[in-house]
């Protein structure tokens, strides 16, 4: 049973041992419909949520086991690498959602899971506003470049430990004088900050930072929908051969990466053909792409934008509430919660 199944005047259902158990499940199954739902909550940081997802716990937990192999490089360095991988992509997901609300958005979400973060930013529509929220995240990696490369000299590194192929770092950290965990450590994170950084501005890959960052600044040329087409179409022709990269080179990662940007391209291709209540978008002329909108195109999608809109505020309403439930438990809601999540049970009833 959903959570549009339920009934909300009930205030017996968290009663008990059976309501306590419903109680963790709902902490842990936002929406059991929704597989980015299944989390867990970490932390709370200026009114954003940080959530772990299942399948991160599962994989973090699998490496520290895996890492105990007499063949691998240990629980300790394990541990270590996960710790900072993490600590960097959550530090470049606050990155966004700073910029988003400094921009006049609203930001207050952010997911971590196996491929990275997903920051749940909704900044004004206009390009410089989503330009700006997608930027501060590899800003944030770009900043800590200085530091973290000063922090490496400063743990008795040098320029070879700072200057190198970033896609073979094996070979700097073999000739490094680094021995201990503390050098290892400040290395490794300059390391994966740079990675980072490197990964999600030179793969125009949509969602990728950069394949936001083609979308944005095509935005005020030829306008939204067209642009977000031609992100779409990049990330779906450049997913191909990014997963068959990842596939041969022994990457799972890469290739998750590849087949989840290439599975979120598509979708938000077919939504962005549905604005046009007119019928389906004609095959779009790259050829042409300097060429605005016209005024027709643009007053559907205007109407199409509002009441996206309005369905976007009656959903995040419906996610406070269902939060509030998974914290709080039912009897903290008031009157107006239970009506606004009964009217979003109804619909969802009747299919709307």
């Amino acid at each position: 049973m959903g959570w549009q199944d339920r009934r909300y005047n009930d205030r017996d259902d968290d009663a008990g041992f059976a309501g306590a158990m419903r109680r963790a499940m709902r902490r842990l199954f936002v929406d059991g419909d929704d597989f980015f739902s299944w989390s867990l909550p970490l932390m709370t940081v200026l009114g954003i949520r940080v959530r772990v997802h299942l399948f991160y716990v599962i994989y973090i937990a699998a490496t520290l086991i895996w890492s105990l192999r007499q063949d691998s490089i240990g629980f300790v360095y394990a541990a270590m690498a996960m710790g900072t991988l993490f600590v960097l992509v959550l530090l470049h997901e606050f990155g966004h959602c700073l910029a988003c609300r400094w921009v006049g958005g609203e930001a207050d979400r952010i997911l971590m899971w196996p491929l990275g973060g997903l920051a749940s930013c909704r900044p004004p529509h206009r390009w410089s506003a989503a330009l700006a929220t997608t930027l501060a995240g590899p800003g944030v990696n770009l900043a800590l470049v200085p530091v973290l490369g000063a922090a490496v000299f400063a743990v008795g590194g040098g320029w070879s430990e700072v200057i190198f192929n970033p896609f073979d770092p094996k070979k700097a950290l073999v000739l490094s004088p680094f021995r201990g965990h503390v050098q290892v450590l400040v290395w490794w994170a300059y390391y994966t900050n740079l990675l980072l950084l490197l990964f999600n501005m030179l793969l125009p890959m949509f969602p990728m930072d950069a394949g936001r960052v083609v979308q944005e600044l095509l935005w005020p040329r030829v306008g939204y929908r067209k642009s977000m087409l031609f992100a779409t179409n990049l990330g779906l022709v450049l997913a191909v051969p990014v997963g068959l990269f990842g596939l041969m080179g022994g990457s799972s990662v890469l290739f998750a990466i590849a087949l989840f940007a290439g599975i979120h391209c598509y979708q938000e291709r077919m939504r962005i053909r549905m604005l046009d209540e007119d019928g389906p978008m004609p095959a779009y002329d790259y050829s042409r792409a300097v060429r605005a909108d016209e005024d027709s195109q643009r007053r559907a999608y205007e109407k199409a934008r509002k009441q996206q809109e309005r369905e976007q505020k009656e959903r995040a309403e419906v996610d406070r509430i269902l939060s509030k439930i998974a914290q709080q438990g039912m009897g903290s809601l008031t009157r107006a919660e239970r009506k606004a999540l009964e009217r979003e049970t109804e619909r969802k009833r009747q299919g709307v």
